[in-house]
């Protein structure tokens, strides 16, 4: 049974937790609900929790900012508008927490490790354009404890594959996911100034988006120009040694992350 914190000053908020019923059938104990930071965090030192929801209240700004120095990969979710969609939500962390806690290789558990796949899918998922409401966005990259700001202009790209399908079928052979896992090595997952995420959306697109590191461009150079370099440097490597040209057709700067809301990502 999973254990859950519930942190809230709204009476409404707390009835709605009081009455639901059907915790245990759902995998989950009562939650536990507090309502100042200095409850919350003495209730967390007691207990294991493994997902806690807190609530858009500027009170608790100095609860988020201790999950993000001391907890940095607790689940953090939403709290909703009524118990049916309350429960829809704790269906997905449920599943989320299943995946968390899934132990299924002799190497030493790591939690750390199977949250970064999870952010991994996850931002697959956003720049293949299949998230479509700014809401999900949010959720999902307060849910998965994304480290990239969802407000930080960011630098997307589209590259072209011209033999992308005879690459696949011929010389290539172990299939899409297995090059995108290939191109995130050539592209790299951090660099100086950005982190860098691939998504191969088909045998012809290829999808990067480039993040800026916090506190790491303080020169200011993070934009189009320095990740276009990037991605034109990186390509050569790529033609070199797999023998698959790649062409930068797209790029073009985000003002955040949530506007893969709005963002034209169907593939072309």
């Amino acid at each position: 049974m999973y254990k859950l914190l519930i942190v809230t000053r709204d009476a409404r908020v707390e009835n709605m937790f009081a009455s639901m019923q059907g915790w245990e059938a759902k995998g989950y104990k009562q939650p536990r609900l507090r309502a100042t930071v200095k409850d919350a965090k003495e209730c967390m030192l007691k207990h294991h929790i493994d997902a806690i929801a807190v609530d858009n209240d500027a009170e608790f700004e100095p609860l988020n900012h201790y999950l993000d120095m001391n907890f940095p990969i607790l689940p953090i979710f939403q709290v909703e508008s009524s118990p049916e969609k309350q429960f829809e939500t704790l269906r997905e962390v449920h599943q989320l927490l299943s995946q968390l806690h899934s132990d299924d290789s002799d190497d030493g558990y790591d939690e750390a490790y199977y949250l970064r796949l999870i952010r991994e899918r996850w931002m697959k998922t956003l720049i293949s354009g299949s998230a479509t409401a700014q809401e999900c966005i949010i959720n999902h990259h307060k849910l998965y404890r994304c480290p990239e700001s969802l407000s930080a202009p960011c630098v997307f790209s589209r590259l072209s594959l011209p033999s992308g399908e005879t690459f696949l079928t011929g010389p290539w052979h172990y299939g899409s996911d297995r090059l995108e896992v290939a191109l995130r090595n050539f592209y790299g997952t951090a660099q100086d100034y950005m982190t860098i995420y691939v998504a191969v959306v088909s045998p012809e697109e290829v999808r990067v988006l480039a993040c800026p590191r916090p506190y790491q461009d303080e020169n200011g150079t993070f934009g189009p120009d320095l990740v276009l370099e990037y991605l034109e440097e990186t390509n050569e490597q790529i033609e070199k040694y797999l023998g698959l040209k790649m062409k930068v057709v797209e790029i073009r700067m985000l003002n955040g992350l949530t506007a893969f809301a709005s963002l034209d990502a169907e593939p072309r």
